[in-house]
């Protein structure tokens, strides 16, 4: 019985030791592959930062770098800096719920720099009845709605070109300006001041002061001919019921496209 108890004693201790080398085979690899990712990844530090080295100054990716230059995302291929650019657009006017509005809007723009710009716009619109107006004088023999038609606009914009960039647009790079214009103008409008639909239509002409505010894009296809889109909205005061009542606010809002040529 005490032989068994001693045979037991030794084989538990054969175990621990065992055991014991185990752990610190284990613990022994664990430290050399530590120990070997270190030394690799200070190898890789160490290549990159010679290939940093190698790279042209100005293409690094030096984020904080207070020169700006970071030209990796942003070298422009097609730059307006020093040109004219001519723009013909047409798009259609919001001004009035009660009329149908086509524009025709030619506008020359000069760039100072890639970034900064002003613009000169004319635009003309085009009016006609649209379903909203018929289908109110049908349904009364008196009604007649305070029509505002927008006739004409011009004015003076500073441009503002705080993004380009490049998408892929069926398999094709293609380049972009995304632009935000503010300035001021005049409004040219007319009012319908009829007092009955069986009247004579007789239009009052008024020009209001007006505030304008827009953004597009401008899609360069080589390095004079572009496509552009344009959203600009004008704003002005004037009497609410037409040339009666209090003044509020009114705007024209005009989404156009059209061609640009860079001289």
């Amino acid at each position: 019985m005490s032989g068994t108890n001693l045979g037991g004693g030794a084989l538990s201790d054969a175990e621990s030791t065992v055991a014991l080398s185990e752990k610190r085979v284990t613990w022994l690899f664990r430290l050399s592959a530590i120990g070997f990712a270190s030394i690799w990844m200070c190898l890789i530090a160490l290549s990159w930062a010679n290939a940093a080295e190698e790279v042209d100054p100005e293409y690094r990716f030096s984020w904080l770098d207070p020169d700006k230059k970071v030209y990796v995302l942003q070298n422009r291929k097609f730059e307006k800096a020093g040109h004219l650019l001519i723009s013909a657009l047409g798009g259609s006017v919001h001004a009035d719920p009660y009329r149908t509005a086509y524009s025709l809007d030619p506008r020359v723009a000069f760039y100072f720099t890639e970034a900064l710009g002003i613009e000169a716009f004319g635009q003309w619109s085009f009016n006609s009845t649209n379903n909203a107006f018929s289908a109110l004088i049908q349904s009364s023999s008196t009604a007649l709605p305070i029509v505002r038609e927008s006739r004409s606009q011009m004015g003076g914009l500073l441009s503002w070109v705080p993004w380009y960039a490049k998408i892929n647009f069926f398999n094709q790079i293609l380049y972009f300006d995304w632009y935000l214009n503010a300035g001021l103008g005049l409004i040219q409008t007319a009012i319908d001041v009829r007092e009955s639909k069986n009247d004579l239509i007789d239009y009052v002409n008024e020009s209001r002061l007006g505030y304008f505010l827009g953004t597009g894009h401008y899609y360069h296809l080589n390095q004079w001919l572009g496509v552009r889109l344009d959203y600009t909205v004008g704003f002005f005061r004037a009497p609410i019921l037409g040339n009666a009542g209090d003044p509020t606010w009114f705007s024209h809002s005009t989404f156009s496209a059209g061609l640009g040529v860079k001289l």
